[in-house]
Parts: C-alpha cells; structure tokens; sequence
C-alpha cells in the first residue's frame, strides 16, 4: 500500500513537471512567433504546430492530474445528502465505471495511434514530423486514468478520497 502511494506520489510530480515544461515551452514558442511575426515580418509555421501538439500534451497530461487530485468535473449534491458510508459506495461505482471507461478509451486510441504508425501518417505543415508519438500521449493518459479509477474502486489506492467525501455540494 506504501509503495503504491509513493508511486503515485512520484507519478504526481513527473506529471507536474511535465505539464510544466510543456506549457512553458509552448508559450515561448508563441511568444517568439508572435514577436518574429510583427517585429521582423517572419513566419515560422513550424513553431506554431509544436506549440499545438505541446498544448495538447498538456490537456491530457492534465486530465490524469486532475483525475489523481480528485478535481475533475462532479456533480457532488447527491453525495452531500447520502451517509457517508453510501457516498463511499456511489464513489466506488462511479470509479469503476471511470475505470471501464477509460481502459475502453483507451483501447480505442491505442487503435488509432498503431494506425497511424502503421500507414506513415506525418504532419500536414512543413515540419512532416510522425504523429503516432505525439498521439501516444492519449492511450498513457487514459490508461493511468483507468489505472487509478480500478484501484481507487476496489479501495486500493484512497488518496484524497477523505477530502473529497467532506466536501459538501460542489458543481
């Protein structure tokens, strides 16, 4: 049990560094764009694709982090009215149904990216780099999401599960 919360503590910051960088990174290469463009009348259409593509490595690195601290979109006014002893159990079927989702979702991209590595699929700008190593991002994030939503079901992995079930009606 220690091991898997140190785990996921260093999952926790590997993702915060990720996003970190990746936002970083993306707003530099727009900020450099956005100067070259009006101060020196040049394009550089290459480093708006990466900050594109960095951008979206956010979004779903952010997606597992928001799922892991529990502050992903709920409605929580049925859990505020229950028991907590009940609210526990509408949280475990709610994440086990995160936990089908999500390896489903998974799968389904998974597809989709070894298609896209299978048939050569580039980008469409000048850059013509591979998208399957860009789209990789999609099948880890769902996948870590299912990972977490299993164990926090099945009582595993409780981390935050105390805050979230004091918290009153949140939308």
């Amino acid at each position: 049990m220690e091991g898997l919360k140190k785990i996921d503590c260093l999952l926790g910051r590997i993702e915060e560094i990720a996003i970190a960088l990746a936002l970083g990174v993306a707003s530099l290469l727009s900020v450099f764009q956005v100067g070259a463009r009006y101060l020196f009348n040049l394009s550089f259409n290459t480093f708006d694709e990466i900050s594109v593509y960095l951008m979206i490595s956010v979004i779903f690195i952010g997606l597992v982090r928001a799922d892991a601290l529990r502050e992903n979109i709920s409605v929580d006014i049925l859990h505020s009215l229950l028991s907590k002893s009940t609210a526990r159990k509408l949280f475990r079927i709610s994440d086990g149904l995160l936990c089908v989702i999500a390896f489903s979702l998974t799968y389904f991209t998974a597809d989709s990216v070894m298609f896209s590595k299978m048939i050569g699929e580039t980008s469409v700008s000048s850059l013509g780099v591979m998208i399957w190593p860009i789209m990789a991002v999609m099948p880890i994030s769902f996948c870590i999401v299912g990972i977490r939503a299993g164990l926090r079901s099945l009582e595993i992995l409780n981390i935050h599960k105390g805050e979230q079930l004091e918290t009153g009606a949140r939308i």
